[in-house]
């Protein structure tokens, strides 16, 4: 019997009945490890250990976090921290740290007593040394080469922001100038904002002062999705009107996924890295809570050294699926240099002094993840936000927009995201009120089934009777030999949408598809197409990127008729354009009447409907709730028991990270 295939030793990992795959995923890498440590002469208690670690560690990955607690391993078998430390460095499979990328063992254990897989680790490493690295302005020696610093002098930067933002609508600090002071001066800058806090206002108004100041800038817009990507090129041009036409024609024409940015190779490797930078001057990525750690390693390595990034996103919502809550991180705690100040006060036209009383001030520190203590007034100027564990190397490269411009402080949708952000949760609940009638823009229906009731699968389908209408009237017009014409089913189905917190179950994504489909073909009197789910008028999400096709993780398609009568499922454009692909070509895909929340970032609807599972699940949380009610525009609804709102409401994501302590070993080193 082969080391490998040798029983693992009493390793008690209470794995789940039946084991799910990345329970599996884990055994199987601590059987790997334990067998490394055995034919390495370990001593037992040291292969023991190393099982029991590479489980944890395996397993922590899958569930969102990039290390463990070697105290809470500790504790789970009722040992002392500083013994299974000795244990696994003993046991020949376990670094500290200190090694080269290639000299990594399989574990890490760092000096603060966090446990990694070491491919984890290094991410971590290589990630905060990359942010050490760009987040310093490239004032004095390097300004020169920078080709949009050179033009980032206070005189220039205030005449500029007049000229495309505007006079100030008061006397307020304009956090939207104050982020876009900073993306002019500095190589850095992550701008975290709910959605109506104006990112994209502030992203069209900094490329308008960079286009302005030199004509041939080189830019990228990109997202972690298609759909985020999309939606950002959308919102550009919805904007670029507000431009001078000869600034407005040099916009970016087009966005990119994150993916196709960094460009896959036929090795499955990213062509742009460390020794082929990405040819650009300014890159602007959307949605970046969506950006796991592995990700955003891979796109600060391809960083040009002049190349100016802002990265735009929500500190509140959901973080990304895979490992790692970097934005979160980043965003959590704002801070500020004298030379920051005094460039931003002298950029606004103001006084030193009182933007130094409006800056987010030192307090308690709290988990990057926990929503920060909030004045009465969140969308005026920044609460006392935390701000005394920030990194100094960030200081000047993190700003919050919190002033809404969609929801007033007094709308449904705008006091029930603050509720949620706080974590109050009868406020939400409060927020909520009974609507039987339908008319109130935030509402709570109480449900309880173990499946959605007949009473709220009518409810919903009344959601889509727009779209259903727009659909008969399309197919009508197909059948008199007219082309069909997709985009008002298109805008049809962005005013409505489920979002569940579940894929599977009785009240998950696949559930609610299923039911809407079925009532949307009764109303638009639809048949099935033969052999298949495939009716006219089916939404589908692609769910994985086809670079062949040009079709990303996250594009929506509606499936109409052609001209010879079979089935196309037809995809809009940034720019409105349409094209169709035969349904057999697409790469996977899901219906999409129903999407899970995670699925939803980077969308917006009309109106949305959170339907959560009928009893508690650790899928739940208060940034999932707040994702959820963030997507709609106008009216929002959850569908539910109040035990299961208010709990998910008291539940913040907590993710276990070590960057920012990696953040500050690289200042450290770099003498920062």
């Amino acid at each position: 019997m082969s080391t490998f295939d040798q029983p693992l030793p009493d390793v008690e990992v209470n794995v789940p009945a039946p084991a799910d795959f990345s329970t599996a995923l884990a055994e199987g890498f601590a059987r790997r490890v334990s067998a490394l440590a055995q034919r390495g002469r370990a001593p037992a208690d040291g292969v023991r250990w190393a099982a029991r670690a590479a489980f944890a560690a395996s397993r922590a990955t899958s569930e969102g976090h990039v290390c463990v607690s070697l105290d809470e391993l500790a504790q789970r078998y009722d040992a002392r921290a500083d013994d299974v430390r000795a244990a696994l460095l003993a046991s020949g499979v376990a670094s500290d740290g200190k090694e080269t990328a290639q000299a990594l063992r399989p574990l890490v254990v760092d000096g603060q007593g966090r446990l990694y897989l070491a491919r984890y680790y290094d991410y971590e490493r290589r990630l905060a040394q990359s942010l050490v690295d760009h987040a310093h302005a490239p004032r004095g020696e390097t300004q020169q080469a920078d080709p949009v610093s050179r033009s980032a002098s206070p005189h220039a930067l205030r005449e500029r922001l007049l000229r495309y933002f505007g006079e100030p609508r008061d006397n307020e600090i304009d956090w939207q100038r104050v982020a876009a002071v900073m993306a002019l001066s500095g190589r850095l800058t992550i701008v975290s904002g709910g959605p109506g806090t104006g990112k994209t206002t502030t992203v069209v108004g900094v490329l308008a002062c960079l286009l302005d100041a030199r004509a041939d800038l080189r830019i990228a817009l990109a997202a972690p999705t298609g759909k985020a990507a999309q939606r950002m090129q959308e919102a550009l041009l919805a904007r670029a009107g507000s431009l001078p036409p000869e600034l407005a024609v040099r916009l970016p024409q087009t966005s990119f996924t994150l993916h196709r940015l960094l460009g896959t190779g036929p090795d499955g490797r990213f062509r742009h890295h460390r020794d082929n930078p990405l040819p650009y001057d300014v890159i602007v990525i959307d949605e970046a809570s969506m950006i796991d750690v592995a990700m955003a390693t891979h796109l600060f390595d391809a960083l040009a050294q002049e190349t100016h990034l802002v990265m735009l996103g929500d500190k509140d919502q959901l973080a990304a699926v895979e490992a790692g809550a970097v934005f979160a991180e980043l965003s959590a705690q704002p801070a500020f240099s004298e030379e920051g100040v005094g460039v931003i006060a002298a950029a606004l036209g103001i006084d030193e002094s009182r933007l130094r009383a409006a800056l987010p001030a030192p307090s308690r520190e709290t988990s990057p993840n926990d929503a920060p203590p909030f004045i009465d007034d969140l969308f005026g100027a920044p609460s006392e936000a935390i701000a005394q564990s920030q990194p100094a190397p960030l200081a000047d490269c993190v700003v919050w927009l919190e002033r809404n411009y969609r929801f007033g402080l007094e709308s449904a949708i705008g006091r029930l995201s603050v509720a949620i952000r706080r974590g109050d949760a009868q406020a939400a609940l409060d927020v909520l009120e009974t609507d039987p009638v339908g008319h109130c823009a935030a509402a709570f229906h109480v449900d309880t089934d173990a499946a959605a009731s007949e009473r709220t699968i009518q409810r919903l389908a009344a959601g889509f009777a727009p779209y259903a209408d727009a659909l008969a009237a399309t197919l009508g017009e197909a059948a008199s030999g007219m082309a069909p014409q997709p985009l008002a089913l298109f805008d049809a189905l962005n005013r409505f949408r489920i979002l569940c917190a579940t894929r599977l179950g009785a009240r998950g994504v696949d559930q609610m598809n299923a039911a809407m489909a079925a009532q949307v073909r009764r109303a638009a009197r639809v048949p099935l197409t033969a052999g298949a789910q495939w009716f006219a008028g089916r939404p589908i999400m692609v769910t994985r990127n086809d670079y062949a096709l040009g079709l990303f993780n996250g594009d929506i398609g509606i499936a109409l008729p052609g001209a010879d009568g079979s089935l196309r499922v037809y995809f809009r454009g940034a720019d409105g354009s349409l094209r169709a692909v035969s349904p057999a070509a697409l790469p996977p895909h899901d219906t999409a009447f129903a999407l899970t929340v995670h699925k939803s970032q980077g969308s917006e609807f009309d109106h949305a409907v959170l339907m959560l599972p009928s009893t508690f699940s650790r899928v739940l949380s208060r940034e999932l709730v707040y994702t959820a009610i963030t997507r709609a525009r106008e009216r929002v609804e959850v569908i539910g028991s109040r035990a299961v709102l208010m709990r998910a409401i008291a539940t913040p994501t907590q993710r276990d990270s070590g960057l920012a302590a990696r953040i500050a070993e690289a200042a450290q080193e770099g003498g920062c």
